[in-house]
């Protein structure tokens, strides 16, 4: 197993190719390659098909996905508000690479497991990881990742939504030769391989967790036996004077997914937005199911409790093998989080060392909470390929 990437701000489509093929070299024979991830910014959707040739050429009989986005990520850098392309390429033996398109119709035709493997190639028991970009304007991407948890139960899912766009039809995905303005593009992976997912949702828990014991739709009216919000106001009052201050500003909603744990840390949690309260009744509207039973704790975000959560969860993948990496940070993360770029692929690479990356700025995260994958925000998701057997 081998990995390569590369990245680019050359603006002209000829010379940017070339910037991205040249230092593979070193680490892959082009001749070689089983799988090619590319993202690119809007700048050079008019040159997308030359440049998607000439790519092709270079890696003939590779899988190649790819999407726009409003920035690209690649080995240890960042670029936000500028022309940029990023690639990660891969040499996979022993792994079986199933590419495949999805349109809003397909999904809709997906009715058996039959119907799964004829549009992705692969049966739930291959045991598949699934790496996969969207548009969101004219696909159903939530309802995508929740019927392929079903059909695929513990399968990972990571990739992201096309960010480049803000109306149907300016996105760009790439499989292939070919390029689309809508749908879900993406390979299954099965075989001789390993795969780690990280998913740093960049919060941190307050308090201690609290049973919903009634909720309805996404209203939370008790918390173990109690108005939320007399839950909150106990939990503030032991904070120290800055979490406190924290959390006036940006409160969040942890709901634990796997409940058959003594004990809850960081990635049991999928966090959801607080998104209103009822001072009269002391209720909570979140983002979210309000499941009665659900264990859930009180979290907080900002930018040191991100860069804390993203390097705890990258400590345990130190020293395990891995090979290479993708990176999908949500658009809000990067320099509209931290003042200096680079945050992520920076701590990847402290944690991990120089090892080939490449990703993308996202409008929603796909990745893996508690064996069940969502549609996230804020998040940087990440895969972690090794050779089987490593850790």
């Amino acid at each position: 197993m081998r990995f390569a990437s590369s990245i680019t701000t050359a603006t002209e489509p000829h010379a940017a190719v070339e910037e991205l093929l040249a230092p593979l070299h070193d680490r892959v024979t082009l001749g070689m390659v089983d799988l090619a991830v590319l993202f690119f910014t809007s700048h050079f959707i008019d040159d997308l098909s030359d440049v998607v040739d000439r790519i092709g050429a270079a890696i003939p009989g590779a899988a190649l996905i790819g999407c726009s986005a409003e920035g690209t990520i690649g080995c240890d850098r960042e670029l936000e508000r500028t022309p940029s392309m990023s690639l990660l390429v891969a040499t996979l033996e022993g792994v079986d690479v199933r590419p495949f398109y999805l349109r809003q119709k397909d999904l809709e035709s997906i009715q058996t497991p039959p119907d799964w493997g004829r549009f992705v190639g692969v049966s739930a028991e291959s045991k598949p990881t699934f790496l996969a970009v969207g548009d969101p304007f004219q696909f159903a991407i939530h309802d995508f990742v929740e019927r392929l948890n079903d059909a695929f139960p513990g399968a990972p899912l990571l990739g992201g939504v096309a960010s480049a766009g803000v109306t149907p039809g300016q996105n760009r995905l790439v499989i292939g030769e070919d390029i689309h303005t809508d749908g879900m593009v993406g390979v299954a992976l099965s075989g001789a391989f390993g795969v780690e997912t990280v998913v740093s949702q960049g919060c941190r828990p307050i308090g201690k967790p609290f049973v919903i014991t009634k909720g309805e739709r996404n209203v939370i009216r008790d918390l173990g036996g109690k108005a939320p919000l007399e839950q909150l106001h106990a939990v503030l009052v032991d904070l120290p004077e800055e979490d406190e201050r924290l959390a006036k500003q940006s409160l969040f909603l942890g709901r634990v997914i796997n409940e058959y744990k003594d004990r809850f840390v960081r990635g049991d949690f999928l966090i959801h937005n607080i998104i209103g309260v009822d001072r009269q009744s002391g209720a909570v509207a979140i983002a979210g199911h309000a499941r009665v039973g659900a264990t859930v704790q009180f979290h907080v975000r900002d930018a040191d409790s991100a860069d804390e959560d993203l390097r705890a969860m990258l400590e345990p993948h130190a020293d395990t093998g891995v090979r290479g990496a993708l990176l999908f940070g949500c658009n809000g993360r990067g320099t509209h989080m931290w003042s200096d770029a680079g945050h992520d692929a920076g701590a990847l690479c402290d944690a991990l060392g120089e090892i080939p990356v490449a990703g993308c700025f996202c409008a929603g995260e796909f990745g893996p909470v508690g064996g069940r994958n969502f549609v996230h925000g804020f998040t940087a998701a990440i895969a972690l390929f090794r050779e089987a057997g490593d850790a």
